[in-house]
């Protein structure tokens, strides 16, 4: 399929100025607030017209400025999901769900009321109004909506952003079985690095109306830990549970490394995303005795950056960078220098996010 966006144009005074290709699967947009991440999509789902643009979904042209071709928001079918459900409190759930029917009558449906209804959960619903919603209801029903207004693109636009963590996890599974069942492109738009690292196929990182990076997961974590200039001090990782003990001191293999959490709710098998603060790691010329840190890796220091206020070091951690931050203080004292190897300490308590890919 041809998935093709390019877009270049001035929205006030910013400048948006991109070039994506779409997978066939979820396609997440990360960046901070005001990079332009919202306004590609508005583009794409004919909300905003650009001076400048292609874009073509499942090889169907929406906008070619160069032909003065702008396709009616109405003939684009893309099913949007905003950050708030935007249900009508007049409707029940069932008449909420089937509003997008008429734009679609007579033509062959993609996506059905039943099978629809049965993947989101949604049965006991159908009755009900928003008004008797919980936030993830409601944007469960939001999905459904956009479903069945038979879309060939799905655009999600921050759709976990008011939900607590718990509502967070539930939803994801959902967004994933919907690209598992019927394998529809997604583009999925987020400033979580967690949700976007656990459901992205591909992630591009949209900085100040530019693509500063895409590509797959892989390479994504490698330019996330080193290169992303919004990250301060977090590392993510990809890697499985081998190990778990009765004190919940589980073992994650990450390619040639073992690390040692505390956590539970996991089995051997699972699949992990684990973030690791740069702060909470201690460097160390040579392995101490008699402490109290499970975790212990000899690294090779490749990078020293001297900043304003601290440093970071960043160590070849298999084929990514492991970034630590220390004080200009402990700088001097150790007298590291690039290429040599250093113990890296972690206190296994101290890596408290670790999610499970199978949770999704």
């Amino acid at each position: 399929m041809n998935n093709y966006i390019k877009i270049n144009s001035r929205l006030g005074k910013f400048h948006l100025n991109v070039q994506l290709k779409l997978v066939n699967g979820i396609n997440c947009l990360f960046g901070p607030s005001g990079s332009g991440k919202t306004s590609i999509i508005n583009c794409i789902a004919g909300l905003i017209k650009p001076e400048y643009a292609k874009i073509t979904i499942n090889n169907f042209m929406l906008n070619n400025t160069e032909e003065n071709f702008f396709c009616p928001i109405h003939k684009r079918k893309i099913g949007y999901v905003f950050q708030d459900s935007r249900l009508f409190p007049h409707m029940t759930v069932m008449k909420n769900l089937i509003y997008g029917d008429k734009l679609y009558k007579g033509q062959r449906k993609i996506f059905h009321e039943k099978e629809i209804i049965d993947l989101l959960n949604l049965n006991e619903l159908v009755d009900r109004f928003s008004h008797n919603l919980s936030g993830g209801e409601k944007q469960r029903v939001a999905i459904g909506r956009a479903l069945l207004s038979q879309p060939r693109l799905i655009i999600m636009d921050e759709p976990l952003a008011s939900l607590d963590q718990e509502k967070k996890n539930e939803l994801l599974k959902y967004i994933i079985k919907i690209y598992e069942n019927f394998k529809i492109p997604i583009i999925y738009v987020s400033h979580s690095t967690t949700e976007t690292f656990l459901i992205g196929h591909k992630i591009n990182f949209i900085s100040n109306g530019k693509l500063a990076f895409q590509g797959e997961k892989e390479k994504a974590f490698k330019y996330y830990n080193k290169e992303y200039n919004e990250n301060l001090t977090d590392n993510f990782l990809q890697g499985k549970i081998t190990n778990i003990k009765n004190n919940n001191i589980t073992t994650i293999k990450i390619n040639k490394f073992n690390i040692y959490v505390v956590a539970k709710n996991f089995k051997v098998g699972d699949k992990v995303l684990v973030k690791i603060k740069s702060t909470d790691m201690v460097i160390c010329k040579s392995l101490l005795k008699g402490t109290s840190a499970l975790n212990y890796l000899k690294l090779q220091l490749r990078e020293i950056i001297v900043e304003e206020i601290s440093v970071s070091l960043y160590f070849q951690f298999n084929n990514t960078l492991l970034k630590a931050n220390i004080t200009k203080a402990s700088l001097g004292n150790l007298k590291l220098k690039v290429n040599k190897y250093y113990i890296i300490l972690i206190k296994a308590i101290n890596i408290n996010e670790v999610m499970s890919f199978n949770l999704i």
